[in-house]
């Protein structure tokens, strides 16, 4: 509409000028200026929208983090109520736990077993080695004696008696063996107390560790600072572990880059004219007021996704047929505002339209009259973006326009 507006001239100057001169206004007389004006008009709306692409698909992107259960159950505790602000390590709700618990208390009884067992067998580890160092010191009680009968068989002396000499030997050997097996008790009793009684008690305090996990994801706790949304628990109900039925949901604070993010989807058409950096300006419908006051905001553009949706590939069991993808996809359009001010100002969700501008011309067209001519057509997308956000505003019906353009 602006650009006809803006295109009219001849038109208008041909009728002042046929009534200047008393002349009758026929189609006759205006034909020559009908006609220059729809070339006129071609060539404005051409340049218009061509360099200055149009999106009426923008919006104010959001995170949202479902919140599931790690183990299914009862739900017995519900923390949280829609809206409530959250920290990491809230509890927001627990189901039931009592065979949980019951494992925890297996787990932590075999551990003190285990520990006790220990306990006794440094004892029994002790007591072996003072078993063992009696037999030795019998051992050598017993090879005294024997050494005193051998020297009296040396000397000849009357005092030896074979019998005495047979029963030293006797005696030996079996303080001897009793040495042996004191070694040996206190070889099983050290590794009783060392290798098979620690290896048992790590096995149990594992158990007892993932017991203890286990009894711990019956209370779920956030992660994330945000406010809490969609709360569809009720005491008694049964909590899902599916990602596609949340318990409830986290909207996550977001950070000031992203406070300022605007994503728009444009007609692929328009990619050979959107670059990064090109200027951009923004209108939210939760922004929308009647004195037009921070409802149009400055914008730049910072990412452009190469990829096209519609374009996607995903393995399946048949062959792809290219009409399934006759829809075609947008270019992909990352937008940050240019003021930090003005990020607090966007509604998470809200629908804008976002209007490029194009103000930098490469090549041949560079300099010339024809690209000063095409900047400053800006004008006219400046203008007729306000006029759709007064028109959405006074109509109520929102947005004016669809698509994308």
């Amino acid at each position: 509409m602006i650009e006809l507006l803006v295109t009219s001239f001849p038109f208008v100057l041909r009728v002042i000028y046929l009534k200047w001169r008393g002349l009758p206004v026929t189609l006759y007389n205006v034909h020559r200026a009908l006609f220059m004006w729809f070339v006129l008009a071609l060539i404005v709306f051409f340049a218009v929208f061509y360099y200055y692409p149009k999106s009426y698909t923008g919006l104010v992107p959001f995170r949202t983090v479902p919140v599931v259960a790690e183990n299914g159950g009862t739900v017995t505790d519900i923390y949280v109520k829609g809206g409530d602000r959250v920290e990491p390590g809230d509890p927001l709700f627990a189901v039931e736990n009592a065979s949980e618990q019951a494992a925890v208390e297996l787990a932590t009884r075999k551990v003190e077993e285990i520990e006790s067992a220990k306990l006794a067998a440094e004892l029994q580890v002790q007591t072996a080695q003072a078993v063992l160092d009696a037999a030795i010191t019998a051992r050598e009680q017993a090879e005294l004696v024997l050494m005193d009968h051998e020297a009296l068989q040396a000397k000849g002396s009357a005092a030896f008696q074979v019998s005495q000499l047979e029963r030293a030997q006797a005696t030996l050997s079996t303080r001897e063996a009793e040495v042996e097996a004191s070694e040996t008790q206190l070889g099983v009793a050290k590794v009783q107390a060392t290798a098979v009684l620690p290896a048992q008690l790590a096995s149990a305090r594992a158990s007892l560790k993932q017991a203890q996990v286990e009894l711990s994801k019956t209370l779920t706790l956030n992660s994330v600072d945000g406010v809490v949304e969609q709360v569809t628990l009720n005491v008694g109900s049964r909590a899902a572990q599916a990602a596609m039925s949340p318990a409830m949901l986290i909207v996550p604070d977001r950070k000031d880059v992203e406070k300022g993010r605007v994503v728009a989807g444009f007609s692929q058409v328009s990619r050979t004219e959107l670059y990064e950096g090109m200027a951009a300006e923004v209108a939210c419908e939760s922004n929308f007021n009647i004195s037009m006051r921070n409802t149009v905001l400055p914008a730049r553009i910072v990412r452009i996704q190469e990829q096209i949706s519609s374009g996607q590939l995903a393995p399946s069991g048949r062959l792809i047929e290219p009409s399934e993808k006759a829809k075609r996809g947008q270019i992909v359009v990352h937008l940050d505002l240019v003021h930090p001010e003005h990020r607090e100002l966007l509604v998470p969700g809200s629908g804008c339209i976002v209007q490029s501008y194009t103000t930098n011309f490469e090549g041949e067209m560079e300099g010339t009259l024809v690209a000063h001519g095409i900047q400053a057509m800006g004008i006219i997308k400046a203008v007729g973006l306000r006029v759709k956000a007064w028109f959405g505003l006074t109509s109520g019906i929102g947005l004016i326009g669809g698509g994308h353009a």
